[in-house]
């Protein structure tokens, strides 16, 4: 739901209302010559009767769901096995990074005959809110295969502009 100061207004009205709506909610801020909005996440200005207004924008959902698939992409990425988080929290708090820190161990692993279980993600629905308790629900422990090590090596290849 928008919030909405009439005109006229003076400039202490004016600055309270950006500070309040702006600063302090992080709402976008819209002015017409009736009035100043502040637009929650989901709305954008529209016409009725000639006048603009704030409504719901219709592909929001739509827009919504794909900067979260941009954002995980940015994130993750993908292999035979599943998506790969490329940067990794482990078990000390240290985070590192899976194609830079991680592979060549795990490849190690695999060709002295080890078994080496990885972490990969399913697909998340990007309809939902991506939160740190829904991605860590589509994790599931994988082998590390050589075929994944080749995909790995590929993407390292692909990152570096190849």
């Amino acid at each position: 739901m928008s919030y909405k100061l009439n005109k006229p207004c003076n400039d202490i009205q004016r600055a309270d209302f950006i500070v309040e709506y702006n600063h302090n909610q992080n709402l976008r801020i819209e002015e017409t010559e009736e009035a100043i909005y502040a637009l929650e996440e989901n709305e954008m200005m529209g016409e009725e009767n000639g006048i603009q207004i704030p409504v719901v924008n219709p592909a929001y959902l739509e827009q919504k769901a794909s900067e979260q698939e941009e954002n995980f992409e940015r994130e993750f990425f993908s292999t035979s096995l599943g998506w790969i988080r490329r940067k990794v929290n482990m078990k000390d708090g240290s985070i590192r990074d899976f194609l830079a820190d991680l592979l060549l161990p795990i490849k190690a692993g695999l060709e002295l005959g080890q078994k080496v279980e990885i972490i990969t993600y399913k697909t998340p629905d990007f309809t939902q809110e991506q939160t740190a308790e829904y991605i860590i629900s589509l994790q599931e422990r994988k082998e590390a295969t050589a075929e994944f090590i080749q995909e790995c090596l590929m993407q390292t290849v692909m990152d570096f502009g190849g």
